[in-house]
């Protein structure tokens, strides 16, 4: 494998989906809704969230649970009450983890106290490089396989330094319309500079699975090669910019434990969110009556961030590639001239209706239009493929 700029073409069969048996709910008959509960702090600058939801007999619509006292205590007798910001997301203010430091998680709920155990962050090592192959996977589609790129991270620390690692990662991507509408019509055969620019978005998508590793069975604390996600080249990832944000977080043995467990369970599993074996449990209980389950799990870790950003003269040809788009439409005069006022009306419903002026059409030895060119929203309107027209703060051009 090569870094960054570099490639490999590798050619896999693997399907996509899985089939493990996931583990069957042993919920009491008692019990039919419990809590989920996702919490982290880290030592990086906050704010940290805290996820509390209300699931049913582990169906997926989970409900968000609003009207909890969540707070984060340090083994030091420091403490923040987290403030709900939208309906079962809470926040902290002002609370710094810290390196060495031990917290837990205390929630009071309709008359009901839980408690997570203590946890203590342990530092981090950096993260030494992310890099990617190219892979071609087939699908259960042969004629259709996916492209894309294969993203790695490599770290090392002592031989005393955390062990166990888990990973969440953010993408962003800058992209673009095959025909960009750069001029907005003013009627008359004249047109000046947009002042609503549609032609270039971004697009974000976090990551949903759960990616755990660990060096505990090498002797060398080294993990090289961790396999992250796997981006394929659709919705226009590559064609313009693209940045992947990676965070490690070291995990101590027994949260390593719940995460590949839960991950085990159910190879379907997107996020602790998603549908869960009630066996699977965390380190949160109830602190009133031991019966009434808890899942999830309050983390505190070490953690590191990089970006990298690849332009797309840093991936193969196809990945950068542009999709074709529906062809212009020629709306011309001469097909008016019987109707007052015809074209410009026409012309006038088209851009109403949706519609981007492209371009005028002139004759070989005139500057005066005989038509114009229009394109589709689709072709012109990032944002009509899901795109957001405001800038990230961190791009970095």
């Amino acid at each position: 494998m090569r870094k960054l700029s570099h490639y490999i073409i590798l050619l896999t069969a693997a399907v996509f989906g899985g089939c493990l048996e996931p583990f069957n709910p042993e919920i009491p008959d008692s019990q039919k809704e419990f809590l989920i509960v996702d919490g982290l702090i880290t030592d990086l600058e906050g704010p940290y969230i805290v996820k509390i939801f209300r699931s049913s007999s582990f169906v997926n619509d989970n409900d968000s649970v609003s009207g909890v006292e969540v707070i984060i205590e340090a083994q030091d007798g420091l403490s923040e009450t987290l403030t709900e910001t939208s309906p079962g997301i809470y926040e902290t203010q002002a609370l710094t983890g810290v390196v060495g430091a031990s917290y837990r998680l205390v929630m009071n709920y309709q008359g009901q106290q839980y408690q997570s155990t203590w946890e203590t962050i342990n530092a981090s090592p950096d993260i030494d490089s992310i890099y990617f192959q190219y892979e071609i996977r087939g699908t259960t589609d042969r004629e259709n396989d996916l492209e894309g790129l294969q993203f790695f991270v490599d770290n090392h620390g002592p031989e005393n330094a955390p062990r166990y690692f888990r990973y969440e990662w953010i993408e962003t991507w800058q992209f673009g319309v095959y025909w960009p509408s750069t001029e907005d019509y003013l009627g008359n055969d004249m047109s000046a500079p947009t002042t609503n620019p549609r032609y270039r978005c971004w697009k974000t998508r976090n990551s949903t699975g759960i990616n755990i590793g660990t060096t505990e069975d090498l002797v060398e604390n080294v993990l090289s090669a961790h396999p992250l996600l796997f981006a394929p080249g659709n919705e226009e990832r590559f064609t313009e910019r693209y940045s992947l944000l990676v965070k490690q977080y070291t995990l101590q043995e027994e949260e390593y434990g719940f995460w590949k467990k839960l991950k085990e369970s159910n190879q379907e599993l997107g996020s602790l969110f998603d549908k869960q074996p009630a066996n699977v449990l965390g380190n949160i209980t109830s602190v009133t009556n031991s019966e009434n389950t808890v899942l999830g799990y309050f983390s505190a870790s070490g953690s590191r961030e990089q970006r990298i950003f690849l332009d797309r003269s840093d991936v193969p040809p196809s990945l950068g590639r542009r999709p074709p788009c529906i062809p212009l439409d020629s709306l011309m005069k001469e097909d008016f001239t019987e109707i007052p006022n015809g074209y410009e009306n026409y012309l006038n419903r088209q851009l109403e209706s949706g519609k981007f002026f492209y371009n005028f059409i002139y004759p070989e030895i005139s500057l005066i239009p005989i038509g114009v060119m229009l394109s589709e929203s689709i072709c012109s309107d990032c944002t009509a493929k899901g795109g957001d027209l405001s800038k990230p703060e961190f791009w970095d051009e």
